[in-house]
């Protein structure tokens, strides 16, 4: 959507409450993806098939090693986006963050579904089940890919910042 002059206050506006909802998705899909790897490397600590431990078998393991650290690398981007959202005028989000923004928003949706999904696995057939929630985390965090802009659409923002033909880099 392209904003005439006259219009500029009102998209300007429009922007800040899409950039305000995105880091407050990228936070609550983070939050849900770091229950799905709490929950499985509790699971695999417990459950003990023929005598061992889930938690000693490297093929369990290393999939939550790699997820918690994305998950950690995400935390501290959302942290820092969000403080400085706070310290910026709504145009120099607009004009210096989006980009971040975006990065968090498709970034955390999609952990948190492959969290959701490595939750089911570890779980097994429980953890596809209603008596799991990760079916449900999974189903309700995947639609966030689509709303709020898609994956696409912030990969587009992201790339209009890095090769300078949006933002404060604009060339």
């Amino acid at each position: 959507m392209h904003c005439s002059a006259r219009s500029a206050a009102a998209c300007l506006w429009r922007n800040v409450l899409v950039h305000e909802n995105r880091i407050r998705q990228a936070a609550s899909s983070l939050g849900a993806a770091v229950y799905c790897i709490n929950e499985s490397v509790r699971y695999a600590r417990e459950r003990k098939p023929f005598g061992r431990a889930l938690a000693e078998n490297q093929a369990i393991q290393w999939p939550l090693v790699e997820l918690a650290t994305q998950a950690e690398m995400l935390r501290l981007l959302i942290r820092k986006t969000a403080w400085e959202m706070d310290q910026l005028t709504q145009a120099e989000v607009e004009h210096g963050l989006s980009d971040k923004v975006s990065m968090c928003n498709f970034w955390s949706n999609r952990l948190c579904c492959e969290t959701a999904d490595r939750a089911m696995q570890v779980h097994g057939g429980m953890g596809y089940s209603r008596h799991k929630p990760f079916e449900h985390i999974y189903r309700h965090h995947r639609r966030y890919r689509i709303t709020e802009g898609s994956e696409e659409i912030q990969k587009r923002k992201v790339a209009g910042f890095l090769f300078g033909y949006m933002g404060a880099g604009k060339h």
